[in-house]
């Protein structure tokens, strides 16, 4: 009975083998989260530079449209040439940097949204891996655990027995 209760115990010991194994399967849980919060946290900052890149846009045009309107007051008063084609030429170029700013500004946010999407698929599907494994684990033990649940029930009613026929002075 006393290797019975050594080889129940050593089985209580691997509970405490899976239990390490969901320490780390937590810690590597919390590893992903964080690298969610800092995909997030380059994703604000990305929208903060964008916000900044479309501030200074709108500068850009104020300043270009002020100095337009400077052009256009010295074309009117005769001094100077025509800088009518240069103005266009200008507003054409700020246009077009306009727009490629923006197309590079998707093409990176995309991108990140992208490799965050593919990280959390690759850890969704290791932590699903390691779920079934351990789910496999614990149907093992379980039988275990109720047959020693059983034997220690039927040793306690032995102790129990033994201890009211030795009172009542039944011997064995």
């Amino acid at each position: 009975m006393d290797s019975f209760m050594d080889k129940i115990a050593q089985k209580f010991s691997s509970q405490d083998v899976i239990r390490a194994n969901s320490e780390a399967e937590a810690k590597e849980l919390e590893a992903a989260k964080e690298k969610i919060t800092e995909y997030e946290n380059i994703l604000s900052e990305i929208r903060r530079l964008n916000l900044k890149s479309v501030e200074t846009n709108e500068i850009t045009n104020q300043l270009v449209q002020s100095s337009v309107e400077k052009l256009e007051e010295y074309r009117i008063q005769g001094v100077g040439k025509d800088y009518t084609e240069d103005i266009e030429s200008i507003k054409s170029s700020i246009k077009d940097q306009e727009d490629y700013i923006h197309k590079e500004n998707v093409r990176v946010y995309r991108n990140v949204q992208a490799s965050i999407v593919d990280e959390l698929k690759l850890q969704t599907e290791a932590l699903s891996i390691q779920n079934k494994a351990l789910e496999r684990k614990l149907k093992g033990i379980k039988p275990v655990a109720i047959i020693g649940l059983v034997f220690s029930g039927i040793t306690m009613l032995a102790a129990v027995a033994y201890v009211l026929f030795d009172i009542v002075g039944i011997a064995f």
